[in-house]
């Protein structure tokens, strides 16, 4: 958390900026974790699933939209990399992964700018609420 000294508070944007990268911490955890092992997993679902509550359904927006889309096509292509039933290769599944989490940054970033945009500059009281304890 960075403090802006003098006033004794964060900006508003540097607010809303912890908030989107704090909700997308989760999504990154998962694709670090995502194992492929398991029958129940459906990674891109899951992702995608988060990447949609953090949006308005149905608001045109071209960034976004296809900031989501490039992260479902990178979590598929890791969910198939991962598939329990295929040979794995782990540089491969690496690479996968590294690839899946730099489409979440850009989707964080295209986040943060249609947010900006609608004027959400103050963000939510969810915020406040999943700030770590001290």
């Amino acid at each position: 958390m960075r403090l802006v000294f003098g006033k004794g508070a964060m900006s508003s944007e540097t607010l809303l900026r912890q908030e989107i990268r704090d909700s997308l911490g989760f999504v990154r955890g998962m694709i670090d974790h995502y194992s492929g092992l398991y029958s129940g997993e459906n990674l891109t679902r899951d992702v995608l699933r988060f990447c949609d509550e953090m949006t308005v359904p149905g608001e045109p927006n071209l960034r976004l939209r296809e900031a989501r889309r490039v992260v479902e096509e990178r979590c598929r292509q890791l969910a198939e990399a991962t598939d329990r039933f295929s040979r794995r290769d782990p540089a491969a599944i690496a690479a996968m992964r590294a690839q899946a989490v730099a489409a979440i940054d850009l989707f964080q970033d295209a986040a943060l700018e249609w947010r900006k945009a609608r004027g959400a500059v103050a963000p939510s009281s969810g915020c406040l609420l999943r700030r770590k304890s001290l």
